[in-house]
C-alpha cells in the first residue's frame, strides 16, 4: 500500500488525482505503472474509505517493501494530510527515508518541504509510548526537521489521547490527538489539543485557554502557515515537576500593605512564606523561618517586588530578638515577627524554585524560565528522571486567522 509509483519512469502520486482522473489512469492501457520502492509491477486500488493508493500487483518477498500493514482510516488521513500540504504550496512525499547526521535512519509517514524548510507529520495510530515518541523527535531535531504527531484517540467518550506523559506539552515535541465520530453523519476527522487563548488577560493561567477542535485540513492549513503557536504558561510549569529525595522546593510569598506609623508610606510585607515539596505545601511566618531561609528571601524577592529586606534585631529592654518588616523609606519597623500582617489584603508572588543538599542552596530557577533539574515526569505512578534538560510548558493555541 503506498501513496507514489512511477508511470512511464515518472513519479505520481495517487492523492493528486480526482475521481475521474483516477478511473482514467486505471483505464490508460499505454502507461506502465511500477512500485517506487522495488520497481515491480504496481496496481492502482481504492479502500473502502475513498482512499486511492498503489499496491505490488504480486506480493513481493522482500519485507522492506511496502506491503501494507496499515488500516484504512491510517491511509485515509495520510492522504488528507498530503492534499492539504500540497494545496499550501508543500513539496510532498510519503515514507520518506533519511538519516541523522550520526548515520541513524528515520522514516517519516509523510514529509515536505517548501523552501528552506522541512516538516513531517507522523500519523501514530497504534500505541507508542512517551520514550519512544521522544527518542524519534530527536532524530528529526538532529536532521533539522520540524515534526508534529497527530495520536489516535480512543473512543467517542474519550476523544482526547493527550494524557500521562504526553499531556505535558512542550514546544520541542508538537503532540495532537485525532478522532472522528463515525456515529455523526458528517464523519470529518478532528483535531484536539489545541486551544483559543484570551487574548484580554496579561498573565496567562488555566483559565486563559479554551480547548477547541479543528477539522483536519484546516488544522494542517494553519499548521503549516504559522497559525498555531506555543504559549508558555508558569501554572503549568510549576505542576509538572516531581521531586526524586526532595531535591527541589518552590518558594513563594504572600505580600501584605502597611502603613508606616513614623512616615507614613505604605510598605508591602511579608505575611506568609509558602514551601512546596511534592503535593504538600507548608505555611511560614517570618518568626518561624530560618536564617537561611531568610537571606533567600531577601536575595530573590526583596528587590523584585520591592519591599525592605528581613532583618533580625534585638530589645534591650524585652532582652528578646524579633524577626522584623521594615519600613522600605525611613527603615522603621513596622511588623514584628509578621504579627501584624494582614491576609485580606494578601498579594502572591511567582514561585521560585530552588535546588538544595541539606541547608546549602546550590541553583535557584524562577517560573517564567525552562528549568533544568533532575525531575521530569511520572510514568504509571513511576518516576522517571532525566538529567540536562530544559523544559517549558504551557499550551497549543490558534491564532486569531
Amino acid at each position: 500500500m503506498a501513496f507514489s509509483c512511477k508511470k512511464n519512469n515518472q513519479t505520481i502520486y495517487s492523492f493528486q488525482y480526482d475521481l475521474k482522473d483516477w478511473i482514467a489512469l486505471k483505464e490508460d492501457k499505454n502507461a506502465a505503472f511500477t512500485m517506487s520502492c522495488c520497481g515491480k509491477q504496481a496496481i492502482l486500488k481504492t479502500s473502502k474509505l475513498g482512499t486511492q493508493f498503489f499496491a505490488h500487483k504480486v506480493k513481493p518477498d522482500n519485507s522492506s517493501c511496502s506491503t501494507g500493514g496499515e488500516s484504512d482510516e491510517h491511509m485515509d488521513i495520510k492522504r488528507l494530510v498530503m492534499q492539504e500540504l500540497a494545496r499550501n504550496g508543500w513539496s510532498v512525499e510519503v515514507e520518506k527515508r533519511g538519516a541523522t547526521p550520526s548515520g541513524e535512519e528515520w522514516i517519516a509517514d509523510i514529509y515536505a518541504e517548501k523552501g528552506k524548510a522541512k516538516i513531517a507529520i507522523e500519523v501514530q495510530w497504534s500505541p507508542q509510548t512517551f520514550i519512544e515518541t521522544r527518542r524519534r523527535q530527536e532524530k528529526y531535531a538532529q536532521s533539522g526537521v520540524r515534526c508534529a504527531w497527530l495520536l489516535r484517540s480512543g473512543s467517542v467518550k474519550d476523544t482526547n489521547a493527550i494524557t500521562g506523559d504526553y499531556a505535558y506539552s512542550t514546544k520541542d515535541l508538537p503532540v495532537f490527538s485525532i478522532y472522528r465520530n463515525k456515529r455523526q453523519i458528517d464523519k470529518t476527522y478532528m483535531i484536539y489539543n489545541v486551544n483559543e487563548l484570551d487574548n484580554n488577560s496579561d498573565r496567562y493561567n488555566y483559565r486563559s485557554f479554551k480547548p477547541i477542535a479543528l477539522s483536519l485540513d484546516y488544522f494542517i492549513k494553519s499548521l503549516v502557515s504559522q497559525g498555531i503557536k506555543f504559549v508558555p504558561c508558569e501554572r503549568f510549569t510549576s505542576i509538572k515537576f516531581r521531586i526524586k529525595h526532595k531535591p527541589v522546593v518552590e518558594v513563594s510569598l504572600g505580600l501584605s500593605k502597611q502603613f508606616c506609623t513614623k512616615c507614613g508610606h505604605t510598605n508591602k510585607i511579608v505575611a506568609r512564606v509558602s514551601f512546596k515539596e511534592r503535593y504538600k505545601t507548608r505555611f511560614k511566618k517570618i518568626k518561624d523561618c530560618s536564617s537561611k531561609e531568610i537571606e533567600f528571601i531577601n536575595t530573590y524577592f526583596a528587590r523584585k517586588y520591592a519591599f525592605s529586606p528581613i532583618k533580625q534585631v534585638r530589645s534591650v529592654i524585652l532582652n528578646k530578638g524579633f524577626i522584623v518588616n521594615s519600613c522600605i523609606k525611613c527603615g522603621f519597623v513596622i511588623d514584628r515577627d509578621g504579627s501584624h500582617s494582614s491576609y485580606s489584603y494578601e498579594i502572591n508572588t511567582k514561585s521560585i524554585f530552588i535546588r538544595h543538599q541539606g541547608l546549602d542552596i546550590e541553583q535557584v530557577y524562577a517560573t517564567d524560565t525552562a528549568i533544568n533539574v533532575e525531575c521530569v515526569y511520572q510514568v504509571n505512578n513511576n518516576l522517571k528522571i532525566k538529567y540536562n534538560e530544559g523544559f517549558e510548558f504551557g499550551k497549543w493555541v490558534i491564532r486569531d486567522m
